[in-house]
């Protein structure tokens, strides 16, 4: 659940409520980002539906911290490319 005030976001995560300070331009995203980690959190807990409100979060954060590795590898990896691409250019020229 989400609700919007003018201290920030209130947010309940398996049912807990939670209150962020943001800016209205970060509202949009923080609302994002709380969708995709209920959604994630749901799927965990009906996967493994013994597990924790504790151990879903943990596994839920895992989850989102390993994502974001391979992303920035990613990144890190077109990034290189690209300078071996601008390398080869400025040696043509």
């Amino acid at each position: 659940m989400l609700a919007e005030d003018s201290n920030g976001l209130s947010i309940e995560i398996m049912g807990k409520q939670h209150q962020f300070s943001c800016s209205a331009e970060q509202a949009e995203d923080l609302k994002q980002a709380v969708n995709n980690l209920t959604a994630m959190c749901n799927d965990i807990k009906q996967q493994k539906s013994a597990a924790s409100r504790e151990r879903t979060l943990l596994v839920a954060s895992i989850n989102l911290s390993y994502s974001l590795l391979m992303a920035n590898k990613e990144i890190s990896h077109y990034q290189h490319g690209e300078e071996a691409l601008i390398a080869k250019l400025k040696s043509a020229l």
